[in-house]
């Protein structure tokens, strides 16, 4: 995998408090910014957005059954170019002594599949679907 990060994810405990912290923060126009019931996310520009999602969340992504200290804080996401090269590097996680949390799957936003490192942190892989 040549890693290229897309995505940062941030759990955060109060996701308006958390937004207009950022918001300031950023100084980002209103056509940088996106947000849903349940996350924030700032296009920093095209390559790179920081999004912002209940820490929660983030612990039911990564495993865990609750949010105890050590719960992941963040996920890192790595576009890919497809759904084939999303399952070749899952293939590379496990060789490099790392775990996979959810196997590759399809949704509205394309394919993606999450893993563990060696120590636990916690990444993305997407493909996103091809417009045409």
């Amino acid at each position: 995998m040549k890693p290229s990060i897309s995505i940062i994810t941030v759990g955060v405990d109060n996701l308006e408090r958390a937004f207009a912290f950022y918001r300031t923060l950023f100084e980002l126009g209103d056509d940088q910014i996106g947000a849903g019931d349940d996350h924030v996310a700032f296009f920093l520009d095209e390559r790179l957005s920081f999004v912002l999602f209940p820490r929660a969340q983030i612990a039911d992504t990564a495993g865990a059954t609750e949010v105890v200290a050590g719960s992941p804080g963040f996920v890192l996401s790595h576009r890919a170019g497809d759904a084939a090269e999303v399952d070749a590097i899952l293939d590379q996680v496990l060789v490099a002594g790392g775990s996979i949390i959810n196997p590759g799957t399809q949704s509205e936003w394309g394919y993606s599949a999450y893993f563990a490192d060696s120590e636990g942190n916690v990444w993305e892989l997407m493909a996103t679907p091809t417009t045409n």
